[in-house]
């Protein structure tokens, strides 16, 4: 209990001194000041984390205003929050979201950061039940869960729909592997309530990029446990029977219920021509993002030179074990494995290899579509990959070190793989190993140099930290965990922690001077029915408006409410663009002239819109924004200030504006 232990205690700390990973510094640092922001403690805020300091971040605050209200009225309309995004709010669904309890009962700066940890201490916590119930070694479920968590992946997808996805479901099934060792009805029913509560929690999360290859995983690996194990446990079919009925109806029954309660969000969300009704081929991706882990710390000094198809966030990727697991295995044999850990890496093998197959070249579409894979970008896959490989190390080991502590000497054992042979086969196989992974990262780093200049990668680095990921892969196919494991979490925390700052508090979300100006504007609404605020302003100062937790139409969207659709364009011709979860751009339009919706890539749509118009009358507009001066005849200037030292023009929507 020590390893968990320390983990909370971790949590509580960074928590109590209110710092967090996130990068709303970038608000200010986007301006160039000369003044350092003193709330910036160590690290970088990263302008690439929008989903995170433009998006997630300023909702959370906003809707802290409304007292966590499970409806927003920000974006086109307003909005529940039960579904998407994952913002804390006081629905009793939230109780399945334990990262968002902390927001509910603390003040908001501390309440943050608690969120920020706790969604790190569910992945970590999950990921150790999972990998001790699998192995029964504390050191390997140790490494491993500190492995994963230190993965670039994780880091540059710092958000709950990343994190938790994995955290709960790993939990989820650790516990139910628990339930059925238990010792006593009360362990096993508290074990089986954990494994309840974590599937609802992993369900509730909504993002299936994520959740699909997440739950193919952690599903095979399940299985193959309790088929391996059936014996050695003593199970049954009436107590297995029992056990899967009884989780079948809390969860099924608690899903039923929130279904219920939230059908027309899930329904509109799903009737979406994306993401709803998306369907994707595999293939496609890029080698790089598949080996770019070991140049996590150029990619976040430098990664801005990165194009933006393969930014820093999509280029992230984990440090690769699995297919060096898969030679090593083939090196010793699987059958000198006893049963048990025989269908273990078998099963993880296959789940692995199936999940890259679609990352790299795709399947079949019957069999894409039975794996509900065709609703999974193939670079969202790489999720899959990670998890999947190295959870196939993880096994390896465990199943290494109990055939050195257990030997069975069988007739279907070869007798040339004697210890002192399988020893050297093994050592042999991690020399082989080593250099492999050193050949491929290095090739990695060569055509990353050579692909972008701009990030500065000499081959010198790319040498040395292709070196560090050849010793890592080597001692832990020698089965070093130790050492090796070691090895593994010094490298994650050199090529991942680098990726967030620590910062205290919220910084302009919450303390920016603007916020004073939004709030006096706000209190003289032209009329009771518009008091929505339009910006014609860039991101950074969008987020602060969002954060204000007045109603604002510059928000994401994150589904359409077609009624507030309909009021800005009355006809359906252009339902395909705004059918979708979207980051909205707004620029003013001509007087008199209609506005038009343009997509930019499949998420991003730019509106034009004259403020004076009839549909911004619709819309409830009663104020507007802008960083230059505007000429609408029915603008009328009410506050002209700056900010982040750039010049700040708001306006109230008269009467005389259209309606």
């Amino acid at each position: 209990m020590m390893y968990p232990a320390l983990l909370v205690l971790a949590t509580i700390g960074l928590s109590s001194a209110g710092l967090s990973g996130t990068s709303v510094g970038v608000i200010t640092a986007s301006q160039g000041h000369a003044t350092p922001d003193p709330a910036l403690l160590a690290g970088t805020p990263r302008h690439i984390r929008n989903d995170e300091w433009g998006v997630a971040t300023p909702l959370l605050v906003a809707q802290s205003h409304h007292g966590f209200s499970p409806i927003s009225d920000d974006s086109i309309g307003n909005h529940t929050v039960t579904v998407l995004p994952d913002i804390p709010n006081t629905d009793w669904s939230t109780l399945f979201k334990p990262w968002d309890l902390p927001v509910l009962v603390l003040d908001l700066e501390h309440g943050f950061a608690a969120r920020w940890w706790v969604m790190s201490l569910v992945l970590l916590l999950g990921a150790y039940i999972l990998l001790l119930a699998l192995t029964d070694r504390v050191d390997i479920a140790v490494v491993f869960s500190l492995a994963l968590w230190l993965s670039p992946f994780f880091q540059w997808w710092y958000l709950s729909s990343s994190l938790d996805t994995v955290g709960m479901a790993m939990m989820s099934v650790g516990a139910f592997a628990y339930s059925l060792r238990a010792s006593s009805t009360p362990r096993r029913v508290a074990w089986l309530t954990l494994a309840a509560y974590s599937a609802i929690g992993f369900t509730l999360l909504f993002y299936p990029p994520f959740q699909i290859p997440t739950a193919l995983v952690v599903g095979v690996v399940g299985v193959c446990y309790v088929v391996g194990r059936w014996h050695e446990l003593g199970l049954t079919a009436r107590r297995l029977a029992i056990d899967l009925g009884g989780l079948a109806v809390v969860i099924g029954g608690t899903l039923g219920i929130f279904y219920l309660h939230s059908r027309s969000t899930i329904v509109a969300i799903d009737g979406t021509v994306y993401p709803g009704h998306r369907r994707v081929s595999g293939g496609g991706t890029s080698l790089l993002q598949l080996l770019s882990a070991p140049f996590g710390l150029t990619l976040a000094q430098r990664g801005t030179a990165l194009p933006f198809t393969l930014n820093q966030s999509e280029i992230s990727s984990f440090v690769l074990l699995g297919p060096f697991a898969l030679l090593q295995i083939q090196r010793v044999r699987l059958r000198a494995f006893a049963p048990r850990w025989r269908l273990l890496l078998v099963g993880t093998a296959g789940v692995f290899v199936t999940i890259t197959a679609w990352y790299l070249i795709s399947l079949p579409p019957i069999l894409a579509s039975v794996l509900f894979l065709n609703r999974v970008e193939a670079k969202r896959a790489i999720l899959g990959v990670g998890l999947g490989s190295i959870l196939l190390m993880a096994l390896f080991c465990a199943a290494e070190f109990e055939h050195e502590d257990v030997p069975r000497p069988t007739p279907e054992r070869d007798v040339p793989l004697g210890p002192p042979a399988r020893q050297r086969r093994i050592l042999t196989g991690a020399v082989i190993c080593g250099a492999v992974a050193f050949g491929m990262y290095f090739w990695a780093g060569r055509s990353l140099r050579l692909t972008v200049p701009g990030l500065n990668l000499s081959l010198w680095v790319a040498g040395i930290m292709s070196v560090a990921a050849a010793v890592v892969v080597a001692l832990i196919c020698a089965r070093k965990v130790l050492w090796g494991g070691l090895a593994l979490v010094l490298l994650g925390a050199v090529i991942s922690l680098p990726v967030n700052p620590l910062y205290q508090g919220l910084g302009p979300l919450t303390s920016s001077p603007i916020l004073s100006a939004f709030a006096r504007a706000a209190s003289k609404p032209p009329n009771a029915t518009h008091r929505a605020w339009l910006s014609f302003f860039d991101k950074s100062f969008n987020a602060v408006l969002v954060a204000s937790g007045l109603p604002t139409l510059n928000a994401s969207d994150v589904y359409p409410n077609a009624k507030a659709w309909r009021a800005l364009v009355p006809n359906d011709k252009h339902r395909f663009v705004w059918d979708r979860y979207a980051n909205l751009a707004f620029f003013p339009a001509p007087s008199g002239a209609p506005p038009t919706l343009t997509l930019y890539g499949p998420e991003t749509m730019l509106i034009s819109i004259d403020p004076c118009g009839p549909a911004a009358g619709r819309l409830g507009v009663g104020f507007v924004v802008s960083a230059s001066p505007l000429t609408g005849s029915c603008l009328g200037l009410d506050t002209k200030t700056t900010f982040e030292g750039s010049p700040t023009y708001i306006y109230t929507r008269t009467s005389s504006g259209s309606s």
